[in-house]
């Protein structure tokens, strides 16, 4: 099969003009979910025919047109995992690769107005199921060529034509189109982020007290690392089992093959895993940093009701929480702003 990471390469044309109504992150959601079953087989899942889960851990189920529905909610999954991880990875990017605002479509969705009523909502909601299904289509109808049991394979008796040996059409055409989909991702990669950082669209970064400290991206960017660089050695088998019995230059295509597809898929489950944790940590911290812990044995200090420009008088520069209905005003010599700069409590 062609490498699962080029497979966006398919959607790309629908992302020329800023203005296309398909959400960029469904396409690849899509684009890539039928070969999930490859990845959750790195797991080692107990599984049998009885198993209620089965179609899921079955790559032929998802490549199938009667797996669609199995194919869309690995779609539907990844799309979830996306935004869930999404600001975590953006804030391990290099600084000039973050921004400070949302920006058009940061979330992977159509830039437009915000949701006002529930037809807009159904609308775009519409929009990112047909891209999911767009995705999952451009996955099939490539692998249909290139695939040993594809659709056009079964019945184009040109594509199983050796070409060398045991290369045939189908299998040269699997790795040319794996080596021009990655070319093809990277070259519209780098005109994107050279766009971006020319108008200032980048993607949203966080507030500085959320981010990561530099020792802390750097650690966390060397964990992701070591657990897809381990989950890869892990997953590796002996040489024999690779060759199947072939020997000299017959043995390298196989071996070559099989070394490459054990460690995508054992590095990537174990990256996959990884981040999540990392996801999982990043967004607790955030909440964490995001909520006030008064200091103890002292009342919060509340704004003042009227606020700036209020009908409160000019003495009322804010007010204590008592425990009763009412709010007693502060004096104005113990709020307010210290010479320091800050906030003012009571003493």
């Amino acid at each position: 099969m062609p490498f699962t990471l080029s497979h966006p390469a398919a959607v790309l044309p629908l992302l020329r003009h800023p203005s296309s109504p398909f959400p960029p992150a469904a396409l690849v959601c899509g684009a890539v979910a039928p070969d999930m079953p490859y990845f959750l087989g790195s797991a080692r899942i107990p599984v049998s025919a009885q198993s209620w889960y089965e179609p899921f851990l079955n790559a032929t189920t998802s490549h199938a047109l009667y797996g669609l529905h199995i194919a869309l909610s690995f779609a539907l999954a990844l799309l979830l995992l996306y935004l869930a991880v999404r600001r975590p990875v953006i804030d391990l990017l290099p600084a000039r690769f973050r921004g400070t605002g949302a920006g058009p479509g940061a979330e992977g969705v159509p830039a437009g107005p915000a949701t006002r009523d529930a037809a807009h909502g159904l609308r775009r909601v519409g929009w990112i199921l047909l891209s999911l299904l767009i995705g999952v289509a451009t996955h099939l109808v490539w692998d249909s060529f290139t695939h040993y049991d594809g659709f056009v394979v079964l019945h184009v008796d040109f594509m199983l034509s050796p070409v060398a040996g045991d290369l045939t059409v189908a299998r040269l055409l699997q790795h040319v189109s794996t080596v021009g989909g990655l070319i093809a991702i990277a070259v519209y990669s780098i005109r994107r982020v050279r766009r971006a950082r020319r108008t200032r669209d980048l993607p949203a970064g966080v507030p500085d007290r959320a981010a990561l400290s530099p020792g802390a991206r750097t650690a966390a960017r060397a964990a992701l690392l070591v657990a897809a660089l381990g989950g890869a050695a892990a997953g590796l088998r002996a040489p024999e089992v690779y060759r199947a019995g072939a020997s000299g230059w017959a043995a390298v295509q196989p071996v070559a093959e099989g070394v490459l597809s054990d460690a995508a898929k054992n590095g990537g489950g174990a990256l996959t895993a990884a981040l999540l944790l990392y996801a999982g940590a990043w967004w607790v911290r955030r909440a964490l940093r995001r909520t006030p812990s008064p200091e103890p044995g002292r009342p919060p200090v509340l704004p003042a009701p009227g606020g700036p420009g209020g009908a409160d008088a000019p003495g009322d520069r804010g007010t204590v929480a008592t425990g009763r209905d009412r709010e007693a005003p502060v004096p104005a010599e113990s709020a307010g702003t210290a010479a320091d700069g800050r906030p003012g409590t009571l003493r």
